[in-house]
């Protein structure tokens, strides 16, 4: 938005010009009526005068026709006499004064010339250009000449002589005057101030709406994806401290499959998908909505829940119809679009945005592992997630019984020398038709219940069981409860204890994320496994509260960015300075970095910028159930 500050200077300004403008208009007005006030005491004046020898000729002489006024002045002393009479009336601003009347041809003649230079002889033809003379015989009223583009005050009076209601002659005086200079030495300067103030005032408006405009220009640019047309991450940055997530529900959305049309078809064509796509995705929502291009093929979408009518969920089914009807038609090929979406629909019950996103990300999640091109809604309110069927605790218990838990494993890779340093496991369950779930379908709702800790313990199980004849080295997850739990502590105990090569093979992934009540505590567990001869690894870095001396104080030996700032880090320049920063604190502290969620060219192309020491993603490859061999990664 425009600085307050910036609109008072530009109103201030405008103010300012148009007072200025006004006392200008005023002094031209006031310049102006002083004029005409001279002229009309001139003409006043003179017309007096003129009234005066107007009876002397007529009255005196017994003029009644204008033959007998020619015959009179006709007469050398005649018109001698009344030029001397009329010289006495020229000054320096009356110059000349003369008689004139029409001869048979309606041409005007001198009778008489009070003139003291330039003096015109009797009956001279005398040539009229003005209008006013010959109207002056229609109204027989006087007329004022007045000449303009002069630099004095210059007006020419004429004056009609009139008997048996005929005119039949016109009395002329030419009357100059310094009026005007005289004002101008007054008005001149304060006129050329005012004018130089108000050029002045107006350039400084234009500057102000250049500077306006350009920062219309430039914030435009900054909060504007070039390749969709949509609002950016900055935009989100910019809204965030204006945005009432009351008012909004919040959904992911993201593009089936994009990667394999992009490296099929080419970079030109996903450009084309993606500017498409986006269009679609604006027509489709309203302009109290908001539509932000997240990351690569990924959305944020934040509807607004004020308006009555349309829903989160049916503006997002039709987003999703949208895409999946429309032909995408690109150098001769037909290609079908689908879109995974994850709704959350009261992001204000959560602490901030952030966690907000979260959970729309996991219901995307959930939306793409159910087969793609759905709408995934989660309630906060109702704690459910609508359109899934999450599994509860008395499921996990039965799995549990029935020994239905494997673990996938997900290599973390070192770039430079193209070998897997270690795998990390993930838990997945079986259901009763063999079906693989999910974490994020069960873990949420055994948080901190004893379920929880039985699994933990069976994961640990299964993971030592697989690593202590292999040579290869794993990650296993574990958060604070499961340190504080005594059997998950003794199981580790026994197994390290007795198994020195395994334990030098095992990292404990800690949720750095994770609620720790107990800082004292938690340092003690981080030293015991440390003197089993396991390793320690902070995960999810970056995602929460950093507690940087914590952090040093337990001696990690890895330190995982969360995934969160590596996905979009390609096109997220303050995320890329984040994850070089922590890189750089990690090499400071001694410990290795390790990169999540690398699910694409970009960002391992990106990533081989920074300093760092392993990767770990999609793009390398996806968790597996058995172990994978360099040969199997890059194979997406």
């Amino acid at each position: 938005m425009v600085k307050i500050k910036e609109l008072f200077i530009f109103s201030s300004l405008l103010i300012l010009g148009i007072f200025f403008i006004y006392i200008y208009n005023y002094i031209n007005k006031a310049q102006d009526d002083i004029y005409s006030r001279v002229e009309s005491n001139k003409v006043k004046q003179l017309t007096y005068l003129f009234k005066n020898i107007e009876k002397d000729i007529v009255l005196k002489n017994n003029i009644d026709t204008k033959e007998s006024l020619i015959s009179l002045f006709s007469d050398s002393k005649s018109r001698t006499s009344y030029e001397e009479r009329l010289e006495l009336l020229v000054t320096p601003s009356i110059q000349y004064i003369y008689l004139l009347t029409k001869d048979k041809k309606n041409r005007f003649r001198f009778l008489l010339d009070a003139s003291k230079t330039d003096k015109a002889n009797f009956y001279q033809k005398f040539d009229v250009k003005n209008i006013k003379y010959k109207e002056l015989y229609t109204t027989k009223t006087v007329q004022v000449i007045r000449q303009k583009n002069m630099d004095n005050l210059y007006l020419t009076i004429l004056y009609p002589i009139i008997t048996n209601n005929e005119v039949i002659g016109v009395l002329s005086a030419d009357i100059t005057t310094e009026i005007h200079t005289i004002i101008l030495e007054i008005i001149k300067p304060l006129e050329t101030f005012f004018i130089v103030l108000i050029i002045f005032i107006f350039l400084l408006i234009l500057m102000t709406v250049i500077q306006i405009f350009h920062y219309f220009i430039t914030r435009k640019k900054i909060f504007t994806d070039p390749r969709t047309k949509l609002f950016n991450r900055n935009y989100l940055q910019e809204i965030i401290p204006m945005l009432n997530l009351n008012n909004y529900s919040i959904a992911m959305l993201d593009l089936d499959r994009f990667k394999i049309i992009n490296d099929t078809y080419g970079h030109k064509t996903g450009d084309y998908i993606l500017s498409k796509s986006s269009a679609i995705m604006k027509h489709s929502i309203r302009e109290s909505d908001i539509l932000i291009r997240y990351g690569g093929e990924e959305f944020l979408l934040f509807i607004y829940n004020r308006d009555e009518g349309d829903t989160a969920i049916n503006i997002c089914e039709r987003i999703r119809r949208n895409i999946n009807i429309y032909n995408f038609t690109c150098s001769n090929h037909d290609i079908k679009m689908q879109v995974s979406i994850g709704i959350h629909e009261n992001p204000s019950l959560e602490k901030n945005l952030n966690e907000a996103i979260k959970i729309a990300d996991k219901m995307l999640y959930i939306a793409k592992s159910e087969g793609r091109n759905r709408v995934i809604q989660y309630n906060e309110s109702s704690k459910v997630i609508e359109g899934v069927k999450t599994k509860d605790i008395n499921f996990v218990k039965h799995v549990l019984e029935d020994n239905r838990i494997i673990c996938y494993y997900q290599p973390i890779y070192n770039y430079e020398n193209n070998t897997i340093v270690k795998y990390e496991a993930l838990v997945r369950l079986l259901d009763k038709d063999m079906n693989i779930i999910s974490p994020i379908y069960f873990l949420p709702n055994l948080k901190h219940t004893n379920i929880h800790y039985k699994l933990t313990q069976k994961i640990l199980s299964l993971v030592f069981e697989e690593f202590k004849n292999r040579d290869e080295s794993v990650s296993i997850n574990l958060n604070f409860s499961d340190l504080i739990n005594d059997d998950i502590e003794a199981t580790i105990i026994d197994v390290l204890t007795n198994d020195k090569n395994l334990a030098s093979r095992v990292t404990f992934e800690i949720l750095e994320s994770d609620e720790i009540n107990n800082i004292i505590l938690f340092k003690e567990k981080i030293v015991l496994l440390h003197s089993l001869g396991a390793k320690i690894s902070i995960d999810d870095f970056g995602s929460g509260y950093s507690n940087f001396k914590t952090i040093l104080d337990i001696e990690a030996n890895f330190l995982k960015i969360d995934g969160s700032l590596i996905k979009n880090m390609d096109i997220n320049e303050k995320d890329f300075k984040i994850v070089k920063s922590i890189i750089h604190f990690a090499k400071e502290a001694g410990m290795k970095t390790i990169a999540e969620f690398v699910h694409s060219k970009n960002i391992y192309d990106k990533l081989q910028q920074l300093d760092l020491d392993y990767m770990q993603g999609y793009y390398i490859a996806k968790p597996s159930p058995t172990v994978l061999t360099v040969e199997d990664l890059f194979q997406d």
